[in-house]
């Protein structure tokens, strides 16, 4: 209606302007109004069709504007993002966060052992501590670590045993009491565990009473040939070492005291047995220096074994380290004065390690002990206390199982079952009534009625079962194919217990991307 009223309108204007021209007008007018209402619906269409064009091209141009936007800001965030991982620090150092005063190293070879050393001896030296090593390996496992300290001008001292005058040179100026517990000491870790206790005591008093009577410089053949005195079996022109005349005196009035028993000879054979042993070993200039010179600031010290003859190396070394565990009790060495590292150390026992430990503990002494195997009698130092642990390859099976059960287990929830039951049921029933009546008025009536009915009914149910499982943390065969520098350190402080894997090779320091800080933790 409205636009019908519009061509009105126009055509009066033109009715009353063009009056020259009505009659022709009055011939087409009235067709033209009717084609100009016939056709604006279709005008009204194409002009709507051609702003939605408009629009929609506007639309488009938009959305590729957009598009082109979006593709140019992945590509700068794909690249930024490569830049920061190309960048970003790679290698982080390991700390000991809970700052043990021992750390024990399960498992490796000697050359991942020399990796660690040099690793993280290189680093105490580089702060200026003192750093001890006792070799018993028997794989000069120091011999990096010494070469590493030489090119840094690192004061270096290096001793290498046995030598045929130990004592004094092992004694380090302790009386013949001293001297004679030392080394019942030792030999009391010869037999097995549980042994009767008495020995040692009996080992010390035949010791003591050869060396009170012994003037000269005490050696192991000097000890031998003085046992052979109270044995009544000394030849002097076939004996280890000589006596003087007084000393034989002295050691031959000393029989009696010893006494005659059948179980004083008995020790008295297997203390002559072992000092002779050592008696053989090759001689050896070498002199060690005094326990106040073993941990000085900035300095190594490299004291290790050697023999061909193993039962002659495995004595020594149980001698070398319980003089050292003596001269921890007299404190001689200084409090907090570097680390002493004790390499090859399992064999020695865990009573053994264990009064070493407690003794660098009083003695304010870090002791780091590096043992090859996880056997069964040292299996319970294991996490001891003020103790980190170090775990690197194990080879065998059983070994590699314990060293999983001590970092422990986790849980996960595991979907163990799934069930699914399909049931259907059927119901069919029939019934039928019948009636009738009539009445007073004369009628009747009768009706019968019969009804049947069924249904069928379909079930399905669906279940899962999710159980919780404890798995290993780090499973044994990880443990046994860890790389021959790779580790395992598992540290427990008064907030959490931590494991975590590291690799101790020396070059990686040589890489791009290495930090000189710790990781900090990360904010759970």
């Amino acid at each position: 209606m409205g636009f019908a009223l519009f061509v009105f309108i126009i055509g009066g204007i033109l009715f009353s302007t063009v009056g020259g021209v009505l009659p022709y007008i009055m011939g087409w007018g009235p067709a033209g109004l009717i084609l100009l209402i016939h056709f604006s619906p279709h005008i009204q269409y194409k002009n709507a069709v051609s702003a939605a064009k408009q629009k929609r091209e506007e639309l488009r141009a938009a959305h590729e504007a957009a598009f082109e936007r979006w593709k140019r800001d992945v590509l700068a965030h794909d690249a930024a993002e490569r830049r920061r991982v190309g960048e970003a620090l790679r290698w982080f150092p390991v700390h000991l966060a809970s700052r043990p005063g021992r750390v024990d190293v399960y498992g490796g070879t000697a050359e991942g052992w020399a990796a660690l050393l040099v690793t993280w001896g290189g680093s105490l030296l580089a702060n200026g501590k003192g750093l001890w090593l006792l070799d018993l390996s028997h794989q000069t496992v120091g011999r990096e670590l010494s070469a590493l300290a030489d090119a840094r001008r690192v004061p270096v001292v290096r001793v290498e045993l046995p030598s045929a005058s130990a004592p004094p040179d092992l004694s380090w100026g302790l009386s013949a009491d001293e001297l004679a517990e030392v080394l019942a000491e030792a030999l009391s870790t010869l037999r097995p565990e549980g042994t009767d206790v008495d020995l040692r005591a009996t080992d010390a008093s035949i010791l003591h009473s050869v060396l009170e009577r012994l003037d000269g410089p005490v050696t192991f053949g000097r000890i031998a040939s003085g046992l052979e005195v109270l044995l009544r079996v000394h030849e002097p022109d076939r004996a280890p070492e000589p006596l003087a005349a007084s000393e034989l005196d002295r050691l031959t009035a000393a029989i009696d005291v010893v006494g005659q028993s059948e179980r004083i000879q008995n020790e008295l054979r297997f203390v002559y047995d072992v000092t002779r042993l050592l008696a053989r070993a090759e001689p050896s200039p070498v002199t060690l220096p005094d326990p106040d010179q073993w941990l000085l600031p900035g300095q190594l010290t490299v004291l290790s074994t050697h023999d061909v003859t193993e039962r002659r190396k495995d004595v020594i070394d149980r001698v070398v380290f319980f003089l050292v565990l003596h001269q921890l009790r007299r404190g001689r060495i200084p409090a907090n004065a570097g680390t002493l590292v004790i390499a090859g150390a399992e064999h020695l026992g865990r009573s053994a390690l264990e009064s070493m430990a407690r003794q660098a503990r009083v003695a304010g002494v870090r002791l780091m002990l590096l043992m090859t195997h996880v056997r069964e009698d040292i299996r319970s130092l294991l996490g001891g206390q003020d103790s980190a642990t170090v775990l690197m390859r194990l080879g065998n099976a059983e070994e590699a199982k314990a060293a999983a059960e001590f970092v422990g287990q986790g849980h996960k929830f595991v979907m163990n079952q799934l069930t699914r039951q399909v049931g259907e049921s059927h119901s069919k029933g029939r019934s039928h009534s019948y009636g009738g009546g009539d009445s007073e008025m004369g009628g009747w009536s009768t009706s019968w009625q019969n009804s049947m009915d069924s249904s069928t009914t379909d079930s399905v149910t669906r279940g899962e079962t999710v159980s919780r499982v404890y798995e290993f943390t780090v499973e044994p065969t990880q443990i046994q194919s860890l790389p021959p520098t790779g580790l395992i350190l598992i540290e427990t402080s008064p907030q959490s217990r931590r494991v975590m894997f590291g690799d101790c090779n020396p070059a990686i320091t040589l890489l791009p991307h290495v930090a000189d800080a710790p990781r900090l933790p990360e904010q759970g």
